[in-house]
């Protein structure tokens, strides 16, 4: 695709080139386009900052604080369902299929 300074090369395109290689046709348009040139270099820069993050240890009580919030909002999650559980139609479809063949399983049983 011939890229002019009216029709750029898709974002991904450009990111593409940033983070790998890219094509002559792509390479020459970055060269001659500031604003092109300048949307690679910020995509090489953001890519180059991600990479020099070092992992830092989660702090101890934070990680237990966490693992409470999480542990309290499951065990909250199956009493809600627990108490809702009258308001899901796809149950109470399921419920009152089986009353029914239970029903019909009694009454065929009756000589």
């Amino acid at each position: 695709m011939s890229y002019t300074a009216t029709q750029h090369p898709t974002e991904e395109a450009l990111c593409a080139c940033a983070l790998h290689e890219c094509d002559e046709e792509l390479l020459k348009h970055i060269e001659q386009c500031a604003a092109c040139s300048e949307y690679v270099e910020e995509i090489r820069t953001i890519s180059h900052d991600i990479a020099s993050i070092e992992d830092e240890p989660v702090p101890e009580r934070l990680n237990a604080s966490i693992m409470a919030i999480t542990r309290a909002k499951e065990k909250s999650r199956v009493v809600t369902i627990l108490q809702t559980w009258y308001k899901n139609p796809f149950l109470i479809g399921i419920l009152t299929i089986a009353v029914i063949l239970l029903l019909y399983a009694l009454v065929m049983m009756i000589p």
